[in-house]
């Protein structure tokens, strides 16, 4: 994002320097809740705090909604199959105390045990909220904010962010343990299943007993301490060492929200616009899951996200290739249209190689509204080669007018498009609120 034009940007120098003040500032205060994991005191306090400031700034209805979370769902996984690696290898050391047939029995089941366990913890790694329940849950909160200038919208504008922090590592150089954590652990699992295969074939009761044990227990040994090490210190589920959060997703977003309710003429008459901050988005995406479960009427909503904003260029998530979901091209090219417009370089993410892919492995915050059918894209800046650092003062500019050029595009092509006389034949659904969600109706505070 280095082309950028203040001629040419839509939004005023006034309303410029105001919009990058407020991030700056918002995102200062932001700070005080670095420990804000899901489902803590800080997070909850945090969203309290977006609450609060955004019924000061824009007087729109703004609540919080509470839901069920679970904060070692997604990259907390991790922590527990280390601990289930743990148990699994424990297993399998007491597999020595019996008979050639009991030890190959309790080794069949330590290597079962871990199949099974593995199976089930990366699935909910990858973000498998039905198996997620087998984990403990807290609450968290949603903030929403609407505004509209009629009771009835036809076209419904969404811009999203989260508030969560990401878990962080005991060990403080993050990047470090995250490289581990990509070589040690796989070895470790090879190392283990094919030492269960081969006490299991081989047994430990006959011929040379010392040499067999020796040879079946030194190596899995040294090598399930590393594998379990790496497994249980790359992820921390405290407080303390939570992955510190720039706040300027959250404030960006709130800037633009405020842009347009504080400028309600530049919002078509069957227009609205909706601000949500997403908690525990973090921990495989349980803000997103409950959002869209909980507003069956924003369906047909066009929903922009605001992902991680932390180091390197900024980009356009265009789809997850991990799981294999696309992306709208509507918001992507009115994302692309208004960086053009302003001189802005932006570049949509890459796909194709595993280095790409790697960049997906958690998905996105638009993957619970694509699935739910809504028209979406994610604007996020994540170098994992790269230090976090703060963004300069001119990055915020073009971020704040990227996002309100591209509302402004989509309004523009839907206040535009051709009216059809036919309605849609339907099937009527009555959907309720899930039983998940809470609705804190907080306008207040």
């Amino acid at each position: 994002m280095d082309n950028f034009d203040e001629k040419r940007c839509v939004v005023n120098a006034e309303d410029l320097t105001d919009g990058v003040d407020f991030i700056g500032e918002f995102s200062d205060e932001l700070k005080k809740y670095q420990g804000r994991i899901a489902g803590s005191e800080q997070e909850t306090a945090c969203a309290r705090a977006i609450r609060n400031r955004l019924h000061d700034e824009t007087d729109a209805k703004t609540r919080l909604e509470a839901f069920r979370a679970y904060p070692l769902a997604g990259r907390g996984a991790f922590l527990c199959l280390g601990v289930w690696f743990a148990l699994c290898y424990v297993i399998y050391f007491i597999s020595f105390a019996g008979s050639r047939l009991a030890g190959a029995l309790v080794t069949a089941l330590s290597l079962a045990m871990f199949i099974a366990g593995a199976t089930v913890f990366m699935l909910i790694y990858f973000g498998n909220l039905r198996l997620a329940k087998i984990l403990p849950k807290r609450v968290s909160y949603n903030v929403v904010s609407e505004f509209s200038k009629t009771d009835k919208a036809d076209n419904v504008y969404v811009i999203v962010d989260n508030h969560d922090a990401m878990l962080g590592s005991f060990i403080k150089d993050f990047n470090v343990m995250r490289k581990v954590s990509i070589i040690v652990p796989p070895i470790a699992t090879f190392i283990f299943v094919l030492f269960c295969i081969l006490k299991m074939a081989l047994g430990t009761s006959d011929g040379n007993v010392a040499a067999k044990i020796s040879a079946f227990t030194i190596l899995p040994f040294v090598s399930g301490i590393f594998g379990i090490a790496a497994f249980i210190l790359h992820y921390s589920p405290l407080e303390k060492d939570a992955r510190q959060s720039n706040g300027v997703a959250t404030s960006v977003a709130m800037a633009t929200y405020a842009y347009f309710v504080e400028k309600p003429e530049l919002l078509p008459e069957n227009a609205k616009v909706v601000y949500v901050s997403l908690g525990a988005e973090n921990c495989a995406h349980c803000g997103s899951e409950a959002f869209v479960k909980s507003h069956p009427e924003y369906a047909g909503a066009k929903v922009l996200c605001i992902g991680d904003i932390r180091n390197g260029d900024v980009k356009i998530a265009d789809g997850d290739a991990v799981r294999k979901l696309q992306y709208s091209t509507d918001v992507t090219s009115a994302l692309q249209a208004s960086a053009t417009e302003q001189g802005i370089s932006v570049e949509v993410m890459l796909h194709d190689s595993l280095k790409h892919k790697f960049n997906s492995l958690h998905g996105f915050t638009s993957n619970a509204f694509a699935k739910n059918g809504n028209a979406t894209a994610t604007l996020i800046a994540r170098d994992y080669s790269q230090k976090d650092g703060q963004l300069s003062k001119e990055q915020m500019e073009e971020l704040f007018t990227l996002c309100v050029g591209t509302f402004e595009k989509l309004m523009r092509r839907d206040e535009h498009a051709p009216k059809t006389t036919e309605t849609p034949v339907q099937e009527v659904v009555n959907v309720a609120p899930s039983a998940e969600m809470e609705i804190v109706d907080v306008e207040s505070k």
